[in-house]
């Protein structure tokens, strides 16, 4: 089980990916702008962000940046309608999802990404 936190101010969207995520097993937090986002960020243990890159105050790009300053292990998946991620985000993000394609995408997305972060730590963890 990962510790996520999804960022969207769409909030059907991100109750839906909260659903997926939870019907897998995963531990969600939800915040619908860059200031809720990083509180949370300060007082729990998340493993991996899953931010949008459209937010109403910022981009997502930007929150990333920030998000990368507090805690710099801590993953992050970017939702965009964009098919790529733009040359500024890379170092970033470490994955790049459009948004819309899907639970399996997601899920797929989250499963690397914390593969590759355990392995990093040395250690093994159910994701």
């Amino acid at each position: 089980m990962s510790k996520i936190l999804c960022v969207d101010d769409d909030v059907e969207g991100m109750a839906s990916r909260k659903d997926v995520l939870e019907s897998a097993g995963h531990q969600v937090w939800q915040a619908i702008s860059a200031d809720e986002a990083l509180r949370i960020i300060q007082t729990e243990e998340i493993e991996l962000a899953i931010v949008d890159y459209y937010l109403a105050n910022t981009n997502g790009l930007a929150l990333a940046t920030d998000i990368k300053q507090l805690k710099s292990t801590l993953a992050i998946i970017m939702l965009s309608g964009f098919g790529q991620l733009p040359g500024e985000g890379v170092g970033i993000a470490n994955a790049w999802i459009l948004k819309g394609s899907g639970p399996k995408q997601l899920l797929l997305a989250v499963r690397k990404i914390m593969a590759e972060k355990n392995r990093e730590l040395g250690t093994t963890a159910e994701t």
